[in-house]
């Protein structure tokens, strides 16, 4: 029984955490989420800037989406659909720093949906010289 108990409480905190994390990492309706949050201009994170979302991926025309500031957009190198179904893609980590400077940016994710409605989200992330 009391085993019984404690598997049940492991279970309820994890959905509570997984929802609260989930949930405060953006809120950018669109769950618009860059990563890495801070740019590093003098140090190569990877390569790569991650842009995480709650739109389903079947709905979004992959080579529409562009990632950028007032600076510019830079088109994304790599789509796919997380384990939710959800988008994610990929930006080439030099040309997004190209058009950041510090404190901060705000990056917006534009595209086009299936249907040929327009979207843009956004996240802000810190820009370390």
């Amino acid at each position: 029984m009391r085993s019984g108990l404690l598997v049940a409480a492991t279970v309820c905190v994890w959905v509570v955490v997984s929802q609260v994390w989930s949930n405060s990492r953006t809120e950018d309706p669109l769950g618009i989420a860059v990563s890495p949050q801070n740019l590093i201009l003098s140090q190569d994170q990877g390569g790569a800037v991650t842009v995480h979302t709650a739109i389903p991926y079947a709905d979004v025309v992959p080579t529409s989406l562009l990632l950028g500031d007032l600076q510019g957009a830079v088109a994304a190198t790599g789509t796919w659909a997380d384990s939710r179904g959800n988008l994610v893609a990929r930006f080439n980590e030099a040309e997004i720093e190209a058009m950041v400077a510090p404190p901060s940016a705000v990056l917006t994710l534009s595209g086009v949906m299936t249907d040929g409605t327009e979207f843009a989200g956004s996240d802000v992330v810190r820009v370390i010289d």
